[in-house]
């Protein structure tokens, strides 16, 4: 018997009905066991014992009164959907990114779902925690409930490394029965633009055989597939094509193990979460579909 996937749900309070209708889809999907964790940040906490002057006893119920609070929320919501032998809850305080963090290593959940929204004292984490993980990433827009990916778009760098986002692509394509778009950017700078136009031409060349190849593969599998190659800023490009061609989904591919490439795929997410009206997923390492 195959082993169990897991997912990791980061929540926030705000959207967690909206995370646990997505994760329920997707863990039928992937089958897959679902944990949710909830940091309440400690200063949230700190802040209530002060406003009452509240401190050893007093103060340490208040704390377990959140925590409690917390925990009911989400087994409610989980009770309310079925989700009994699927989940487990866990409620921690502390620091927000710290927690996160520590809860990411531990888990060693294929994918992390989380949304834009997700929030430390100092504003949204959601980008940093991207870029942090070594795992699968799934970031939601808070309106996004629904796991229909009829039109699937594949931001790639056309490397190897980027194999395990197009296998990804293929087979979410396969299995919703959807166009596949596949985009890659061609990146340069001013001084290259006006001195070299010529290797820009012919980058942009390269990259459209290569975008070819591709297309051959998903057709061969019966997906209806099609190649866009554009120079410019990454983040931009995204953003367009949201508007234009209405993506159900962005797959990313981020294989590299150094450090500079997640937080770069952090940065490229971080830009454009707010910016479209789609999940993003984010691929860090291969993940094989086990329930056919």
């Amino acid at each position: 018997m195959k082993k169990r996937s897991k997912i990791l749900i980061l929540d926030n309070s705000k959207n967690t009905e909206n995370l646990l209708i997505f994760a329920i889809q997707w863990a039928d999907l992937i089958n897959a066991s679902i944990k949710v964790i909830r940091v309440i940040d400690e200063k949230v906490i700190r802040n209530t014992t002060m406003a009452v002057d509240a401190i050893g006893t007093i103060a340490q119920m208040i704390k377990d009164d959140f925590i409690k609070e917390a925990r009911e929320q989400i087994k409610t919501l989980s009770e309310r959907y079925s989700l009994n032998d699927l989940i487990s809850i866990e409620v921690i305080v502390g620091n927000t990114r710290e927690e996160i963090t520590r809860a990411i290593d531990k888990s060693e959940a294929d994918f992390l779902i989380l949304t834009s929204t997700l929030k430390g004292p100092l504003g949204s984490i959601a980008s940093e925690v991207i870029g942090y993980s070594k795992n699968n990433c799934i970031v939601l827009p808070t309106e996004a409930r629904q796991l229909k990916w009829e039109r699937v778009l594949l931001a790639t760098d056309c490397s190897e490394k980027a194999e395990s986002a197009t296998e990804m692509a293929m087979e979410i394509s396969e299995r919703f029965k959807g166009r596949l778009f596949i985009l890659s950017v061609v990146t340069s700078n001013e001084e290259v633009q006006i001195h070299a136009p010529a290797l820009l031409d012919k980058m942009a060349d390269e990259r459209k055989e290569m975008l070819k190849e591709i297309e051959n593969q998903a057709r061969k599998r019966g997906i209806h597939a099609e190649g866009i190659v554009r120079e410019g800023i990454i983040s931009n490009i995204l953003v367009d094509l949201n508007r234009t061609i209405h993506p159900d989904v962005t797959i990313m591919g981020s294989e590299s193990r150094t450090g500079l490439s997640r937080i770069f795929m952090g940065s490229v997410v971080g830009s454009i979460i707010n910016k479209v009206n789609h999940p993003i997923l984010v691929i860090k390492k291969p993940f094989i579909f086990k329930n056919d």
